[in-house]
């Protein structure tokens, strides 16, 4: 199923395979956990990094340090881009909103720029200055609720992606307007997973699968010769999968309606919010994005699924190797791209 062309399956009565679609596209799971050539690899598991848990499985010498190391880049990236964290660099900039320039590492400044490149491809379906809307709904915080169309449409006029300046010769990053802020959770894991990828192969491992809370990046080849082979689960029934692409080299990223939620007078509100509405979106119970790149898959499957499989086609195609899948709130499942290679259930 090469090309931008769509290609979209009813759900049947009595048929559960698209059930499994729409409430777990974006839930990546690992397989393949056989011992291999009477080598076993090794696996580590770190615990709310980036508001999420990362396991790595790797191969080679230094296959235990080398995990070791990416798990520590990760915290420190955390720290770096973190909207929360009073200690990080993010937050300075959204504190010194409408104020002043706030000097940043190269890490944010590439993150921040990254953003405001898929903010500006997709018209400001992606905007990283959504905060303000999604503190309003309580998403990042203890308490959720559902705000009034009067607050929704005043923390409106504090999203504007067009008003965070980036300038590369100082390294600083200025917020034009008091009250506006910025959030990177739409690609900041994504990069993290990149970083990680380096500090893995610049350690000489060559084998390993990273899975950072639905944020997966497969790299070589297992000790067989064979790809990793990764599948997209039903977070609800674990157990279940729609199906399994081999991997090597490749990110696979998702962005699902069910993974930070609540329900309140029996109606169900997800985190991801269309910047232009302030409400989260209809009609797509999840996304999940193949492309080389982390980075880039994060912020494309935020897009997608903001985007919808019409618009999203365009932005598809502008990404050399992507490919990507689309689980409809009405049964349908809309594939893009390149994802021959994927193998459905």
């Amino acid at each position: 199923m090469r090309g931008s062309s769509l290609d979209a399956r009813k759900r049947g009565r009595g048929t559960p395979f698209l059930g499994i679609v729409l409430l777990g596209l974006a839930a990546l799971s690992i397989l393949g956990y056989t011992i291999l050539s009477g080598r076993r690899p090794v696996e580590k598991v770190a615990y709310g990094i980036m508001d999420t848990d990362v396991s790595i499985k790797a191969y080679g010498r230094n296959a235990a340090s080398a995990i070791d190391a990416a798990i520590q880049e990760m915290r420190r990236l955390d720290a770096l881009l973190s909207a929360f964290n009073p200690a990080s660099e993010v937050f300075a900039v959204n504190r010194d909103a409408g104020q002043k320039p706030v000097e940043v590492s190269p890490d944010t400044l590439y993150v921040v720029e990254r953003a405001l490149y898929f903010a500006n491809i997709t018209g400001g379906a992606f905007d990283p200055t959504i905060l303000p809307v999604m503190s309003l709904w309580g998403f990042g915080q203890e308490t959720k609720r559902v705000p009034g169309p009067q607050e929704i449409r005043q923390a409106l006029h504090l999203v504007d992606y067009t008003k965070v300046q980036v300038n590369p010769d100082d390294s600083t990053i200025y917020i034009a307007e008091r009250g506006m802020a910025i959030d990177l959770g739409g690609i900041a894991k994504g990069y993290a997973v990149d970083k990680m990828v380096e500090v893995m192969g610049g350690m000489g491992v060559s084998s390993f699968l990273i899975n950072a809370g639905g944020n997966v990046y497969a790299k070589g080849l297992k000790p067989d010769g064979s790809p990793w082979r990764v599948a997209v689960t039903d977070p609800r029934e674990p157990e279940e999968f729609l199906g399994i692409i081999p991997a090597k080299d490749m990110a696979i990223v998702g962005s699902g309606d069910y993974q930070r939620f609540f329900v309140e007078n029996g109606v169900r509100y997800h985190h991801v919010i269309d910047p232009k509405t302030g409400y989260p979106v209809k009609g797509i119970r999840g996304t999940a994005v193949f492309l080389p790149s982390s980075t880039d898959a994060d912020g494309m499957s935020t897009s997608l699924f903001i985007l919808g499989p019409e618009a999203g086609a365009q932005l598809v195609s502008k990404f050399e190797g992507a490919g990507a899948i689309y689980a409809m709130e009405d049964g349908n499942m809309v594939l893009q791209g390149l994802v021959d290679k994927f193998e459905f259930k």
